[in-house]
């Protein structure tokens, strides 16, 4: 009984530009109409790939979909373009070939004239894939002279945008609401002597976004602290790629004479000055080596940056006084702008109205804090179960393997469309109706596939995170209550949302604590008493 071949295509292009684009679609076009227009032919699919290089085939999806399919043995010849669109790599184009070969498919490069079925096939096409990979070598060396010449020319290259910065025409423009940002972040590492995690948690706490609308993490912080851009300088060409065939790009530390690292002194408007981008520069390696040395860095006080104001948001700072035996905690907001509150000639309302405190009082909090969660453990336990569960409950299973028969449905009416088009029963149009709704479905059911596979490793996160948190919560109900070293590693933040209350949060420990307290005073003594009148979780 005679039978058809079973015949794919492959076609690439290597950008994602719009024109390119455009050259994929005709590509799928011709093929489909290409094979379908031979009797002896019949089409499995065309396998593409947009916007990925071709030196590799490890990262080209539609590619190694379409040597599982042949694997699986629902190929048995492939058409191509040509050598550099199937692989600029000439080991990756033989080895493919050849495995090919041993499960009897040939594989046709059109614009070369190889079928590798032929006996001289494999000989032409090492011929050809060399000169298809000498050839990537050579634009890529073009191109790195190109960019070499327009970073020297002070063009900004591979920088679509950072905080504090967009890029216009190839040149960097300050953006002001996200530079005043940036300077807070420098003053409070330097002046405030905070850590990257302090900043990340307030920027967080206030609602200020990253770029990607992501929340502020001590990697964010970081960065801007150590990039030159914020004090006018340009740096480019950090990365690079050893070679046209080398798959990651490495850090560049400056000893490679064919990327070298190209620096621009004052290149544009800074955001900070030169004299706190160098103090800054000299604090961060004064850290470090603190670190190296296996010393934390540290500020002169448990709590240090770790106390926000419930009212306005800014963080509560110490205010100095020669008078005063112990420390007294007030919101920053107040202490530069008066109790009153007002509005700045941004939009910004300033002031506040929020009450000191005396640090004896936070040492206190902590102190029954910490004795009581010993009580409230089991509380805690119950209620971080609680809410796993509700969140699981809501995430059913789905079952797979009706979903991928849906899909596999789907392609063999898409196979069908096409027959119906060539027998003359429906227009072009309408194949290609047809066709866009069956690719947008496989699409929504790859998705669903995908989704539900991720769901157990969620439910994993979910209950490893319970077990460190109940671990945690275990460590420390046995640590010692009036240790304020301890106070320090234990404690993520205090809210202080008005006089006489504390909303307390501990690391590691997904809910909070409300806390409300008595103090007792008097004449020339001051406080002679902290009475902490009760500790609740905060619901």
């Amino acid at each position: 009984m005679y039978s058809k071949i079973r015949v794919a295509a492959y076609c690439r292009v290597s950008t994602d530009m719009e024109d390119q684009l455009h050259s994929l679609s005709v590509q799928i076009k011709y093929f489909t109409e290409y094979i379908s227009a031979h009797e002896d032919y019949e089409l499995v699919e065309v396998y593409y790939d947009e916007g990925i290089t071709g030196t590799s085939t490890r990262k080209r999806d539609g590619f190694n979909r379409m040597i599982a399919d042949c694997e699986d043995g629902k190929i048995d010849l492939i058409l191509t373009k040509e050598v550099s669109r199937f692989a600029r790599n000439t080991v990756d184009t033989l080895n493919f070939t050849r495995r090919l070969s041993e499960l009897k498919i040939g594989v046709i490069f059109m614009n070369d004239g190889i079928d590798t079925r032929d006996k001289d096939g494999e000989l032409r096409l090492t011929i050809m894939s060399s000169i298809a990979q000498e050839e990537s070598r050579k634009i890529s060396e073009r191109i790195k002279w190109g960019m070499k010449k327009r970073m020297e020319d002070g063009v900004v290259l591979g920088c679509g945008r950072i905080y504090g910065y967009k890029v216009i025409d190839g040149k960097l423009e300050v953006v002001p609401e996200e530079a005043e940002i940036v300077k807070e972040i420098f003053r409070s590492y330097l002046y405030d002597g905070k850590g990257s995690s302090v900043i990340a948690h307030e920027l967080s706490d206030r609602g200020i976004p990253t770029l990607k609308n992501r929340v502020w993490s001590p990697q964010h912080v970081l960065k801007i602290l150590k990039n030159e851009k914020y004090v006018g300088d340009l740096t480019q060409w950090k990365v690079y790629t050893p070679n046209v065939l080398a798959e990651k790009a490495k850090i560049n530390r400056g000893d490679n004479p064919e990327a070298p690292l190209i620096t621009i002194r004052d290149h544009h408007e800074g955001i900070i000055s030169r004299e706190m981008w160098d103090a800054t520069q000299a604090e961060m390696f004064r850290r470090s080596q603190k670190s190296r040395e296996g010393r934390k860095h540290s500020q002169s006080y448990w709590f240090s940056g770790k106390i926000v104001c419930g009212k306005c948001g800014y963080s509560f700072i110490a205010i100095n006084s020669s008078t005063q035996q112990y420390r007294q905690i007030g919101c920053r907001n107040r202490q530069i702008y008066g109790t009153a509150l007002k509005t700045a000639p941004n939009g910004e309302v300033i002031g506040c109205d929020n009450h000191t405190i005396d640090e004896r009082i936070l040492a206190k909090a902590m102190s029954v804090l910490l004795a009581n969660v010993q009580v409230l453990r089991s509380e805690l336990e119950s209620e971080m179960l609680q809410e796993i569960q509700a969140i699981q409950s809501t995430q059913k299973e789905v079952d797979t393997s009706s979903l991928q028969a849906e899909i596999e449905n789907l392609n063999t009416k898409k196979r069908k469309t096409i027959d119906l088009m060539l027998e003359g029963l429906i227009s072009k149009d309408d194949l290609k109706k047809q066709t866009e709704f069956y690719d947008s479905e496989i699409t929504r059911l790859s998705e669903k596939i995908a989704e539900s596979k991720n769901i157990g490793t969620l439910h994993k996160k979910q209950i490893d995170s319970i077990k460190s948190a109940m671990s945690r919560i275990k460590n420390i109900a046995d640590c010692d209550v009036d240790n304020t070293e301890i106070y320090g590693e234990m404690l993520e933040k205090i809210v202080v949302p008005s006089y006489q209350h504390l909303h307390i949060y501990l690391s590691g420990i997904p809910t909070g604590f409300h806390l409300t307290y008595t103090v007792k005073k008097a004449p020339r003594v001051g406080i002679y008493d902290i009475i902490i009148d009760s500790c609740e979780i905060i619901p």
